[in-house]
């Protein structure tokens, strides 16, 4: 039995029933962000649907050192990047950057700079594909196309734009070798006073194992065109950089903080 929309949400007081349907699927039952149930057939929009879509993926690690990690997304973008990577220079954090296969390819310097710079480059896709919404083809092709640009330097990280996943997408990943990263925190959801106070909180407010999700990019073409501006990320991040350093905590890129802790 299969559910027949692409994401089943379903109450509470019919729980029982979904976990029927879940034991028949093979999927799991999660509670969403709201206090809702949902079940992990896809798109996900709960790190606890992430989880149930995909058992082994990164949102969190559990550790006692003083550890954690910054990641950015939708990159490289040169109106952005270059500053991003002068304050992580300057306090000495290593990020996982998030590129976007197309916008890789077409900042090759970027990139290069960024694995010169003891930084990670893991996969967001060929054109930022919403990978839920696409044929399972279409999914693998994105996948694939991501990697190419990426190269094979590192471990073999993806992390699905805008977070959806599914089940389906979940098995595609892990076909192609690549192991999904999410985040347990985001800097742009905190700069709703501005970047000096978002930055200056989160940085007071993460915890070690964090996996942080920031933007160095806010351009992509084609089919899934954006455009955001990212002039608060640049202005929030040496405030959480200060704070953050101010607690003890230091970034390293997303690999290594998986060795030294519990991924949840």
């Amino acid at each position: 039995m299969s559910a027949t929309p692409a994401e089943l949400v379903v109450s509470r007081r019919t729980a029982l029933t979904g976990a029927l349907l879940c034991v028949v699927s093979g999927t799991g039952l999660a509670v969403a962000d709201d206090g809702r149930l949902e079940l992990a057939l896809g798109p996900t929009s709960s790190p606890q649907a992430r989880r149930a879509a995909d058992s082994d993926c990164v949102s969190h690690v559990r550790t006692q050192r003083p550890l954690l990690s910054l990641t950015f997304d939708d990159g490289p973008d040169p109106r952005y990047t270059p500053a991003v990577l002068d304050l992580l220079r300057r306090y000495s954090a290593r990020a996982t950057f998030f590129v976007v296969g197309a916008n890789a390819a077409a900042h090759p310097e970027l990139v290069a700079r960024m694995r010169a710079e003891g930084h990670e480059v893991a996969n967001h896709t060929h054109d930022h594909a919403h990978l839920t919404e696409i044929s399972d083809a279409e999914v693998r092709d994105q996948i694939a196309r991501g990697r190419r640009a990426v190269g094979d330097v590192g471990p073999r990280l993806l992390r699905p734009p805008v977070g959806r996943t599914s089940t389906s997408v979940s098995r595609i990943a892990r076909s192609l070798g690549e192991r999904q990263a999410f985040w347990s925190s985001c800097l742009e959801a905190c700069l709703h006073d501005g970047g000096r106070a978002g930055g200056r909180d989160l940085g007071g407010a993460v915890e070690p194992g964090a996996v942080v999700l920031a933007h160095d990019g806010g351009r992509v073409v084609g089919r899934w065109a954006q455009e955001y501006p990212r002039d608060q990320t640049l202005e929030a991040l040496p405030h959480l950089l200060e704070a953050l350093a101010g607690r003890g905590l230091r970034s390293v890129p997303v690999s290594e903080l998986v060795r030294v802790g519990l991924v949840r």
